[in-house]
Formats: C-alpha cells, structure tokens, sequence
C-alpha cells in the first residue's frame, strides 16, 4: 500500500527507490502555504496546515478554474497535476514531502486520488 514519507536533511538520508516528491516546486506540489489568505471565493485558505490542505483538496477536486478568479500561475498548475494524475503517474508509487508525518499533508490528498479504486 503507497504512503507518506517525510523528506529529511539528515546525513545519509534517502529517499526510498520508486517514491516520488511531491513538494515544491514539483508540479504535485501544493500552491498554498500556511500563513497566507488568498480570498478567493472558490478557494479559501486560511493559515494552519489544515486549512492549507483542505484548499488543495478543493482546488484539486475541481474539473477547471475560473481564470476570473485564480491567476494564470495556479491555472496552469491545475492543468499539469491533473493531466498527471490522470495518467496515473503516482498510482502505486510512495510520496515523499517535507511536513510532518502526524500533521496534515497534501500528499495524503494525493494518495487517496492517485489510488482510488485499488483493492491492495
């Protein structure tokens, strides 16, 4: 089953073989950081890391973004993690970010997309 591996800075450190990086500034990485408002009405994003992933979740899960209310940068961001996605580029692979492991990530978001319908 993929999970969540935390990046470390640590001497020696590896990441595992097959896992995939999902921070920034890969194109899975998450646009929103904790601490800033964006104010959008499609997405709100707040500054704990909670709120941060529930954007993601939302900006994720919708098919296309109105360029009246994101700009350019985000939409073409959309654009390159969905068609990712949608090639199952992550399907069955692990995840590695910098968060902690006990906190909200949005590579859990990701997990859950790049494997739904897997039985294993």
């Amino acid at each position: 089953m993929p999970q969540r591996i935390q990046r470390k800075r640590t001497a020696g450190w590896r990441m595992p073989e097959g896992a995939v990086y999902v921070g920034r500034p890969s194109v899975y990485g998450n646009p929103f950081r904790a601490g800033v408002d964006y104010c959008w009405p499609t997405i709100r994003c707040g500054t704990t890391p909670q709120e941060v992933v529930a954007a993601f979740r939302n900006w994720i899960g919708q098919d296309t973004l109105d360029p009246w209310v994101c700009d350019r940068g985000l939409i073409v961001a959309h654009v390159k993690l969905k068609a990712a996605l949608d090639r199952g580029d992550l399907r069955g692979r692990d995840l590695c970010c910098w968060c902690p492991l006990d906190q909200p990530c949005h590579a859990d978001v990701l997990l859950r997309i790049a494997n739904e319908g897997d039985q294993s």
